[in-house]
């Protein structure tokens, strides 16, 4: 069987998006028992760097969202609770030792949530099958919850500890709601992805005048995780979703996300050798299996 031209692309391009949206959790791995905070300061200076020259080309676009109070407050918004609140609990999480497709698992629970607290605030009906998914999908994120605590090798992670990618995933999911409300602000992708990156740029430096300093900057380790969170885990999964939005593929692409946490926990297996057990494999497919049935719309 030949492949055409655009389903080639299309593939590759699939491929490259999951891949790239999965590598985030990949980069918390990464660094290490460094300061993760000062990793993200760094992550979005080089992102502003690196989109200076586009904004200032295009500073019309920039100047048109400065002069708008509505676009601000939208950006500041989204920025603090979609990356910056979201970024500081998954990335704490990692560090205190919980396993990043666990991490990862809990964040995928964010459209569940989504489409929960959307049928309370926006007044947005949830059908039989949703609220069904939406059992299966809590379900299925405690027994991995309870499953790493009775396995893990005599030394089980405080419960506090799981709590932290269940605020990143809420904070999110304020965030997607308060965009979902606020639909009609349009915004070109470089302008909002410099203003968001410059916000989270400065709500890290802050974390960072109270926390020990990298021991050594120059170090390689920490400029690969820097320059793969800023390279790969935000430009590229970014650029690939505006392209694949371009070309119509809302709904592919939508259900594309929910292969991060299978992927994720490839990833950090194979390179840093985290195993799960029985409890959270089956916990990780029951619970991927209630978000589907949430999010899954049956075509006309």
């Amino acid at each position: 069987m030949i492949l055409s031209k655009a389903s080639l692309i299309n593939i590759l391009l699939s491929t490259g998006f999951v891949l790239a949206w999965s590598s985030g959790f990949i980069g918390a791995l990464l660094v290490g028992d460094n300061n993760p905070f000062q990793i993200l300061f760094l992550r979005f200076f080089v992102i502003v760097v690196i989109l200076l020259p586009v904004v200032i080309i295009f500073k019309k676009n920039l100047l048109s969202i400065l002069v708008d109070f509505k676009k601000i407050k939208f950006i500041a918004i989204t920025s603090l609770f979609g990356q910056f609140l979201y970024l500081v609990c998954v990335f704490y999480a990692i560090k205190l030792g919980l396993q990043a497709g666990i991490v990862a698992l809990i964040a995928a629970l964010q459209p569940v949530a989504t489409a929960l607290l959307s049928g309370m605030l926006l007044k947005e009906q949830l059908i039989l099958r949703q609220w069904i998914g939406l059992g299966i999908g809590l379900f299925g994120t405690c027994f991995v919850i309870i499953g790493g605590t009775l396995i893990n090798e005599g030394y089980p992670l405080p419960l506090w500890i799981y709590l932290l990618p269940f605020i990143s995933m809420l904070s999110l999911t304020a965030s997607t709601i308060y965009q979902k409300k606020n639909v009609k602000i349009e915004i070109k992708l470089p302008p909002l992805m410099f203003i968001q990156s410059l916000i989270n740029m400065i709500a890290f430096s802050v974390i960072c005048l109270f926390q020990t300093r990298l021991y050594d900057w120059s170090s390689f380790d920490n400029w690969f995780a820097v320059l793969w969170l800023a390279l790969f885990s935000t430009l590229g999964a970014y650029g690939l979703l505006a392209i694949m939005l371009r070309r119509g593929e809302l709904n592919k692409t939508a259900s594309l996300i929910y292969l991060e946490p299978p992927t994720t926990m490839i990833f950090a297996y194979l390179w840093f050798g985290q195993q799960l057990n029985i409890y959270e494999i089956i916990g990780s497919i029951i619970a991927l299996s209630g978000v589907i049935m949430v999010i899954y719309r049956r075509s006309r």
